[in-house]
């Protein structure tokens, strides 16, 4: 078997300073909740949870002496107005790249202007940014949904920044015929591009392709539909139990990466168990 590890696999930088963050208050016992699972990854979650940091989905379920720690996906400014009113301390842990969006969006849309985000209208990341637009705002999923809008005349435009390109381009694409006084922003993260690109150039190449991350982790669905346009047999674990028996022979080249949220620890553990069935076939035969 031929084992190939992305370079770019798992935790981005701004999802490693959010974790590190959180360990941090429970290395020095400072009662903490994040608002929201802090990542989309159930076992890293459950990890938090073991040290004593927990979530909770509303600022009416924080206790007295309570801080809340805001994760990468960032929040609306209604929130952080709440948790001033309550007394609740706060500690930040958007994405660095998040905030950039919020401030783009903020200052465009002071007098009004409309604001369009291409991504998912349910995602945190997205309902955090369109909370920053002081006018309409637009969320496009796709380029389907942005032919049947009702878009204006005068735009800003920002991505979701786990979105893949080709979505983002091709939404874009039709919205630059609709909407005559266009401003763009790629705000689409350069570390999510470049697990992308690698993810699509790995897949190409193998015979199997595996993506390790949380089911309802939205980059890593995003890989999965990367690899799968590439290689036929590319499989979604969350953990190294969810490897199939059997999935993999001695002869193929197989290939993982990693989505976002996913932990070093983790991939790590799926690699292992890769090699092991690997090892366990050729032993058989």
């Amino acid at each position: 078997m031929e084992l190939t590890i992305g370079e770019h696999a798992g935790f981005c930088f701004g999802v490693r300073r959010a974790v590190d963050k959180a360990f941090d208050c429970a290395d020095h016992h400072l009662s903490c909740v994040t608002l929201g699972p802090l990542i989309h990854n159930p076992q890293e979650v459950a990890r938090l949870e073991a040290a004593g940091v927990r979530s909770v989905e509303a600022l009416c379920d924080v206790k007295p002496g309570q801080t809340v720690i805001i994760r990468s996906h960032g929040v609306t400014p209604q929130v952080y107005a709440q948790c001033e009113k309550l007394g609740i301390p706060v500690i930040d842990a958007t994405c660095p790249h998040v905030a950039h969006i919020h401030q783009l969006v903020e200052t465009y849309s002071a007098s009004g202007d409309a604001v369009i985000i291409v991504g998912e209208a349910e995602h945190p990341e997205v309902v955090g940014i369109a909370g920053w637009a002081h006018g309409p705002v637009f969320i496009l999923p796709t380029r389907e949904e942005a032919e049947l809008a009702a878009l204006p005349g005068k735009a800003l435009v920002v991505a979701q920044t786990t979105i893949r390109r080709d979505r983002f381009e091709s939404v874009l694409a039709v919205i630059r015929g609709r909407v005559p006084e266009l401003t763009v922003r790629m705000t689409i993260c350069a570390a999510t591009s470049q697990r992308q690109q690698e993810a699509e150039r790995l897949s190409r190449n193998a015979d199997v392709m595996i993506v390790v991350g949380g089911r309802n982790s939205s980059n890593t669905q995003k890989l999965l539909e990367t690899c799968r346009l590439r290689c036929g047999r590319s499989i979604l674990v969350e953990t190294p139990e969810d490897v199939p028996e059997g999935a993999i022979r001695g002869t193929d080249r197989v290939a993982i990466t990693a989505g976002a949220s996913t932990p070093q620890w983790l991939l790590d553990q799926v690699r292992d168990r890769v090699m092991q069935d690997v090892r366990r076939d050729g032993a058989k035969a």
